[in-house]
């Protein structure tokens, strides 16, 4: 085929170019009749060999033609529809191209134009004889992203040939590009022939026809026969969210499908307002695409580019559910009388609609999500090979009554809850399950398949809450751990099988009938065909293989005890696993598997296809009749005969000489050679006719007959599929025994109850954390809740002394234990957990105006809202963000609240006053995790001077409270310099001992409030140069290495003071959070007091008030606010039960001095967090307050250095 229809490097060129065609590679170069740079006309095939054209030189980067388009300059960009960026309704997906633009161009490029106009977010892999080609602004991404060399000429222009398709596509597809695949769909004699029967031979008629026969991105990816799909085992959805809002919270329609094995999720949920569901439904099933209307809501937009910004996201106007439904009777489900719809769409639909053409009344939206996804397939060219899957399943967020365990299971298990626990997005972030490097999945992952893989991920974040599937699984990973011979034979099976879930999906693709007939791949020309035909064929005799192998472990586990493995490896009635033999016999001897990898066709044996068999049967016919017409013409000459000719001379009679002279006129003299003549008669014409018409229906057979096997092999699906998720289990179960021998120390099954009349609890003894590799000298612990009186453990203990370690240990040992997993313990006994909550870390959500705070309140509500008495709850120093008193009140109300319900908590703080307050709670216990502390006497402490304190970690866990929070060591550790931490250290003495005098008359005093802020843009600014700017914001802990939140915030704050000079510019949020009140005030303080000595520009936010106290008077120091209006209802005065109403309008005014109060309560408020426990901590906070005004009262008789008699502080006030 000739391929010169747009300019091609000739053999001179080939240095320059990014491939180095070989000769007969080298696409033919034409006479240079028109301007080389561009396409000509029409495409006539040439046999004439290479030329040199002229060379132009290559522009340069900003001068190709592209570029001085004056309509793609980003100030006049339009879409199609002649709309702005600016416009709401603006298409980015589209290009607006002047008609009188198409006038000037040759008929090839004015193809590329009509389809880059159409899909201006793709890049165009366009189809120029043997090789794909760039043009324009795509050149420059093949130059920048592929390695590719531009072409010569004035336009943008760079190419690949046809077999590296999969590699380009998947490499720009992995970099977050969108690719379309352009084929020529006729050759250039189709072509002459179309326009010869049409009659129209204008220039714009006489090019090669060309469509889009595929779109490929990021979780639009198959298995096809020129790429491999998805690159990773696991899975890559698209999914589509139609949303409707209503008083502040959304319900949410969705469907999502894995386009590389094609089933369908359907559902629809109501959310509250922090959209938890669609958060957890995100993380369970993390997106590469994602859908939705252009008219969803802001809030639920900044959710998805905040919560999934590694996601592609498009916005589009979806479908109506009539739209989606009509849509897919007609052209897919119901195209003829006959026609069902798949069953698992039928409970989205009406059931008083006989047709199937209504939703049903709460399944509007999830339609609507529904054509979100058809839609974007339907796009990308993938719609009749997914949808011809059939399989679609309804999906329910995990805390959705629709998820419960059916009624027989709830009898037998005596439990209400789901049959699933539910880890929502902020408990699989927060105790690290999935995603994040050094995972629980990860530490698991010991699987050898990528169906084990998928499914394995999907079991971690919803681990079962069914008993009898946790001791189904202990049992049968308990069997597999006591046999190793076992393991590893089985292993050695897994690991030789390919992916054959998603080859089971390949193969139906291929073998579907509409497809092959309607899609625009079936009308494409390809020069790599054989290479196509021969991977699809050893595509399908992998699976063949793969499932052969799978036997071998159905005979390997033949005499299993365990229920389980007995119930995935053995055939019926013992098992499931689905005795698929005799099927997989009849393929695999349906034709000679050498022969076909050698040749790329399947040439089937006797019985296997009808057809095929036909065709066969009617030549044979046609030969054995010739065979008898030949022994009838032997006795009429009275010698030996023979057929002879080739092609359409076939069956050509041929006779000795001495015996022709008997040809009568009937007989056709066709040649002679030496001593034969060769004759034709009609019947040996007819005989001919017959048989070309034979071969030719054999012919067209062949062309289908791997389609129609493939077609066959997938209607035995459901068997396929079913023996596919029997080995995904097992390999799992495999997996699970293999992470319990990784283990250094003692592993147990645990013992998983359920009794109603029993107190819920959770008793390990020497647990270990799951996910911190082997350490030898790793200390375990104990961790007992609701074992006694006492379910809420209150959690008190030195910065870097475990105490994160410990809840995630504890969290993360429950759900190895609903997994039926070994988990890392000595012992280890629980009663079910629903739920698990996390409130651990701290970050801000700046994107959606949530401060810090607020974003802990959030957490914190969803808890208090949602916890049960089987829940297990772990709080981390909640209440940080805000004033100590306000947090401390919060966190006071929160432990009340959970331990009144019974939930099995573990609540860590710094706030020594806190646990003062609930020591005597009878359902709080109080531990702390130990240390020694080895203290330098031989210099007596003074202003100049710290004792040395030499702090040993002891990482376990031990009753009562700890006295300090030895927040100074961290200091030390991180590098702050010895003046801050010395100026500090008295500091917190001071602080100190004005709170021993407030214990001394505790019932006189006590607490206060917070805010939240933003800035606002500046009209001018001025500045001096900086030469670096330091922040410290936000707070995460590093598990892995060892660090605490505060440790990690004590390095980043001596990176800040030890390189910090007058030239740079310091960001300071909240320091001394995760430490003590006084520890954490007085290193504040120090840290504020060293960067204003040095000029540093900063500015530091705090919620210590008592520190804006300490420095108000400081020269180099000026106070700030964000200021805000509160407006209070004096209605109803201040009471026990209730508290006054305040409106707080943000002002986000940044104005001079002291906030008064931090207003906490009202963060508390938005976030949801319920009446009772704002009320309670609204109380405990007043208490605090009067305390600090006492404190104040008698600053002159406290002073800073040693607590004054109380009698005299008494007197002093008159009290």
């Amino acid at each position: 085929m000739d391929t010169s229809e747009v300019e091609k490097p000739s053999m001179e060129k080939k240095l320059q170019d990014s491939f180095k065609y070989e000769p007969n590679q080298s696409p033919k170069a034409k006479k240079p009749s028109k301007p080389a740079n561009k396409p000509s006309s029409s495409e006539k095939p040439t046999t004439s060999p290479p030329k040199p054209v002229e060379e132009k030189p290559i522009a340069d980067e900003g001068n190709w033609t592209h570029c001085k388009l004056d309509w793609l300059k980003p100030q006049k960009i339009r879409d199609a529809q002649k709309r702005r960026p600016d416009h709401p309704e603006y298409n980015p997906s589209t290009l607006f191209v002047p008609p009188e633009f198409y006038k000037d161009q040759t008929p090839a490029h004015r193809q590329w134009w009509e389809m880059k106009s159409s899909h201006f977010d793709c890049v165009l892999f366009f189809k120029v004889g043997k090789f794909y080609e760039l043009y324009h602004m795509d050149a420059a991404v093949g130059v920048n992203e592929l390695g590719f060399s531009y072409m010569k000429g004035e336009f943008a222009h760079s190419g690949f040939p046809e077999s590296a398709y999969g590699r380009m596509a998947s490499t720009l597809v992995s970099k977050g590009y969108k690719v379309a695949r352009v084929e020529q769909t006729e050759t250039p004699d189709m072509m002459q022939e179309r326009c010869r029967k049409t009659g129209k031979n204008s220039k714009w008629d006489k090019v090669v026809r060309r469509e889009i026969c595929q779109v490929t991105m990021r979780g639009a990816q198959i298995c096809g026969l020129q790429d491999n799909g998805p690159a990773e085992p696991t899975a890559a959805y698209m999914m589509a969210i139609a949303e409707e809002e209503s008083n502040g919270s959304s319900t949410y329609g969705i469907c999502f499908v894995d386009t590389s094995i094609g089933l369908f999720h359907l559902g629809q949920f109501q959310d509250d307002k922090h959209s938890s569901r669609l958060l957890t439904t995100l993380a369970h099933y993390p997106p590469a695409l994602i859908i939705y209307d252009r008219k969803t809501s802001a809030r639920t937009t900044k959710l998805l580019s905040t919560h999934c910004h590694s996601a592609r996201r498009e916005p589009q106007t979806l479908w109506t559910p009539d739209k989606t439904l009509k849509t897919l009777a007609e052209k897919y489900y119901r195209t003829n009388a006959d026609g069902e719809w798949p069953e698992g769409i039928t409970p989205f639909l009406h059931e008083g609609d006989a047709l199937g053409l209504t939703p049903a009344a709460n399944c509007y939206l999830a339609i609507k999500a529904l054509g979100g996804v058809v839609s974007c397939l339907t796009d990308c060219l993938l719609d009749i090979q997914i949808l011809g899957m059939n399989q679609f399943t309804s999906y329910s967020p995990p805390d959705v009554l629709n998820k419960t365990l059916s009624q027989e299971v709830k009898v037998e298990n005596r439990w209400e809850g789901g049959s699933t626990m539910v880890l929502d997005a902020i408990t699989l972030r927060n105790l690290r399950i999935v995603q994040d490097e050094g995972c629980l999945y990860d530490r698991l992952n010991f699987c050898s398949t990528h169906m084990g893989k998928r499914l394995l991920y999907q079991w971690v974040c919803a681990p079962s809450c069914n008993i009898s599937v946790i001791k189904e699984r202990q049992n049968a990973v308990k069997a597999l751990f006591e046999n190793q011979e076992l393991c590893q034979d089985a292993k050695s099976i897994l690991t030789t099988l390919p992916d054959l879930e998603r080859l089971l999906a390949k193969v139906h693709a291929l073998g579907n009938l509409k497809r092959s007939k309607q899609h625009p791949d079936a009308r494409a020309i390809f020069y790599e065909e054989k290479t196509y035909s021969k991977r699809k064929v050893l595509d399908f005799i992998s699976v063949l293989n793969g499932f052969t192998a799978a036997l071998k472990l159905v005979e390997l586990f033949s005499d299993a005890d365990a229920k389980l493995l007995k119930r995935i490896m053995q055939f019926h009635p013992d098992g499931k696993y689905p005795d698929y033999r005799e099927t997989l016999k009849f393929f695999k001897e349906a034709f000679n598997q050498k022969e076909a990898e050698k040749e790329g066709r399947i040439l089937p044996g006797e019985g296997v296809d009808q057809e095929y068999d036909n065709t066969l049967k009617l030549i044979q016919e046609i030969e054995a009749e010739l065979k008898e017409y030949l022994s009838e013409q032997e006795k009429y000459f009275k010698c030996r005969l023979s057929y002879v000719g080739t092609d359409k001379k076939r069956y050509q009679i041929e006779v000795p000489v001495n015996a022709a002279a008997k040809a009568g006129a009937d007989y056709n003299l066709e040649g002679a050679r030496k001593g034969f003549k060769r004759f034709s008669t009609s019947d040996t014409k007819d005989f001919l006719a017959r048989m070309i018409a034979a071969e030719e229906q054999k012919t067209n057979v062949l062309k289908d007959l791997s389609r129609r096997i493939f077609e066959k092999f997938s209607s035995h699906y459901g068997q396929w599929e079913t023996a596919v998720q029997c080995l995904a289990t097992l390999d799992i179960l495999l997996a699970f025994t293999e992470f319990a021998r990784q283990q250094s120390g003692d592993v147990c099954l645990p013992e998983v109850t359920y009794d109603e009349e029993q107190k819920p609890y959770l008793n390990i003894v020497e647990g270990r954390h799951p996910c911190i590799p082997n350490i030898a000298d790793f200390i375990p612990n104990d961790t007992q809740l609701g074992t006694g009186d006492s379910s809420l453990l209150l959690l008190t203990g030195p910065n870097m002394g475990g105490k994160s370690t410990l809840m995630r240990q504890a969290g993360l040992i429950t759900v190895l234990a609903h997994l039926g997993s070994y988990v890392p313990a000595e012992q280890c006994k629980l009663s079910l957990v629903d739920r698990i909550f996390t409130r651990l870390g701290a970050s801000d959500d700046i994107f959606s105006g949530q401060s810090t705070f607020l974003v802990e309140m959030n957490e914190t509500a969803a808890i208090v809202t949602h916890a049960t008495v089987h829940s297990l709850v772990l709080l981390d120093e909640l209440g940080r963000g805000t004033s100590t008193y306000d947090g401390t009140a919060i966190a006071s109300g929160v432990c009340v609240e959970l331990a009144s319900r019974g939930c099995r908590v573990i609540f860590s703080t710094h706030y020594h006053s806190l646990v003062h307050h609930l020591s005597s709670h009878p359902g709080i216990m109080l531990g702390h995790m130990a240390c020694m502390v080895e203290t330098d006497e031989s210099t007596p402490d003074s202003e100049d001077h710290i004792p040395e304190e030499t702090i040993t970690f002891l990482y376990k866990l031990s009753p009562g409270a700890c006295p300090k929070s030895y927040g100074f060591n961290a200091a030390r550790l991180a590098g702050i310099p010895k003046e801050i931490t010395l100026r500090a250290h008295q500091i917190s003495k001071n602080l100190e001992k004005e709170a021993t005098c407030v214990r001394a008359f505790r019932d006189i005093v006590k607490m206060q409030k917070p805010n939240d802020g933003s800035y606002v843009p500046a009209e001018q600014c001025k500045l001096s140069l900086v030469d670096r700017i330091f922040t410290r914001l936000g707070a995460s802990d590093d598990i892995f290495s060892g660090q605490s939140t505060f440790l990690v915030e004590m390095n980043e704050t001596a990176a800040i003071v030890t390189h910090a000079t007058v030239h740079s510019l310091v960001l300071l949020d909240e320091l001394g959070r995760g430490t003590s009140t006084y520890d954490g005030t007085a290193i504040a303080s120090g840290v504020c007091v060293e960067l204003a000595s040095r000029g540093c520009r900063v500015i530091f936010s705090t919620h210590y008030h008592s520190l804006v106290h300490h420095l108000s008077s400081h020269p180099g120091i000026m106070l700030g606010h964000m200021a805000c209006m509160v407006e209070t209802d004096e209605s109803t005065p201040d009471s026990e039960d209730h508290i006054p109403e305040e409106t707080i309008t943000f002002l986000y005014k940044l104005s001079p001095g002291a906030c008064p109060k931090s207003y906490g309560f009202n963060a508390a408020r938005l976030a949801g967090i319920p009446k009772e426990i704002t009320l309670r901590a609204h109380q405990i906070s007043k208490n605090l307050e009067k305390e600090a005004t006492c404190v104040r009262a008698f600053r002159d008789i406290v002073k800073m250095q040693k607590p004054n008699d109380v009698r005299a502080m008494l007197a002093a006030l008159s009290i």
